[in-house]
């Protein structure tokens, strides 16, 4: 009995022994494939680990140029300096989206793009603001395209543009919407005006309950009233010419009638002695 049991204990382990040696048979390969791609996993890993460490300390990426486009109000120094550009710099370091949030701080820029061209070049794209007018909130300011002041106006700038009047600090910020939708028609009259053939410069135009009031550098008044104003140039264009061609000088001239609004109304300036 004894050596019945041995012999069935030897019969079993060399069963168990065959079919453990066919398991490995069968997915020896597989698990040599899966270790073979581990491997190389990791010795990818450390091979992109060590190449960037070398990327961030080589000499090879480190910047050479830097080229700023777009600008004619903001200078190169001041943009390369708010971007903290620096010659020598290594290129795959740098923080391409902090240097466009600092950059974007200039008061001149509307949008900016910093591109890095390896191995050593760098451009600064920028956008910037197109100033229309300037208004009056307490202090002087710039009004962009979008009727967005941006840039306070300080002692020493050269400005030639019309002033915007009629709006205050708290018009913008009690009623915004209206008030900046006023603003937009101001920006609307100053900028067709200003596509005339010929016409003279725009010193003001006034925003008031009844309208939109426009002052031309060589003193006339001209009350567009409410509504479209691009329609009434057309009038006022015609009425100038006729104006013109009488020898007729004009102080006033009024667009503003609600209840016949294609009518015209001149007051003539006064001939001095």
């Amino acid at each position: 009995m004894f050596r019945s049991k041995r012999n069935r204990r030897r019969v079993d382990l060399a069963k168990k022994t065959g079919e453990f040696k066919a398991v490995a048979k069968h997915h020896g390969p597989v698990a040599l494939k899966l270790l073979a791609l581990a491997s190389a996993f990791l010795l990818i890993a450390f091979g992109a680990n060590e190449g960037w460490k070398w990327a961030n300390t080589s000499r090879t990426f480190a910047l050479a140029d830097v080229k700023v486009t777009g600008h004619s109000e903001a200078t190169d120094v001041e943009l390369v300096r708010l971007g903290g550009v620096l010659l020598g710099q290594n290129l795959i370091k740098m923080d391409v989206r902090a240097m466009e949030r600092s950059i974007a701080t200039h008061p001149w820029v509307k949008s900016v793009s910093v591109t890095r061209h390896l191995p050593s070049h760098l451009s600064i794209e920028v956008v910037e603001h197109r100033a229309i007018a300037t208004l009056t909130l307490g202090e002087l300011y710039l009004v962009n395209e979008d009727a967005a002041p941006f840039k306070r106006i300080k002692p020493g700038d050269s400005v030639d543009l019309p002033l915007v009047t009629g709006l205050d600090r708290d018009a913008m910020t009690e009623r915004h919407d209206d008030a900046v939708s006023e603003l937009r028609q101001a920006l609307t009259l100053i900028e067709a005006w200003g596509a005339q053939p010929g016409a003279e410069a725009l010193s003001e135009v006034n925003l008031h309950p009844e309208g939109i009031t426009a002052v031309t550098a060589d003193g006339l008044e001209i009350e567009f009233g409410e509504g479209d104003v691009l329609p009434k140039l057309g009038r006022l264009a015609r009425v100038r010419k006729e104006l013109h061609a009488r020898s007729m000088v004009a102080e006033v001239i009024r667009l503003d009638n609600r209840t016949r609004p294609s009518w015209v109304a001149v007051q003539l300036a006064v001939k001095k002695p």
